[in-house]
């Protein structure tokens, strides 16, 4: 059976994307975290340091501080352009929808 999608709903497809870009902000600061930290434990450590621990690298607990709050900020800030960019997307394909027709699909009862 084929369906044609004629519209789609602006807020639930800004709150759907805004979900989608806070889980990617997360996974992204959390991977920026891991890979700053191994980077500045090398750097310490080749500089003749303890690596991590030590004052000339202003220590872990600085350095997770800073990228916790960075990650919270990019997790909120994501969630906030997801939506604002799936309330966009959403106008401009009811838009696009209306002049063009919508996208066609096959469904099948399973």
């Amino acid at each position: 059976m084929r369906k044609e999608i004629s519209w789609v709903s602006p807020v639930r497809t800004g709150i759907i994307y805004a979900v989608i870009f806070a889980v990617m902000s997360l996974v992204m600061g959390v991977l920026g975290i891991v890979m700053t930290g191994m980077m500045a434990g090398i750097g310490g450590a080749e500089m003749g340091g303890s690596g991590f621990g030590g004052a000339e690298m202003g220590g872990i607990g600085m350095m997770m501080g800073g990228g916790i709050i960075g990650v919270i900020i990019s997790v909120v800030m994501g969630g906030i352009i997801g939506f604002i960019a799936g309330v966009i997307g959403a106008f401009i394909y009811n838009v696009a929808a209306g002049i063009a027709g919508g996208i066609v699909i096959e469904l099948k009862d399973s």
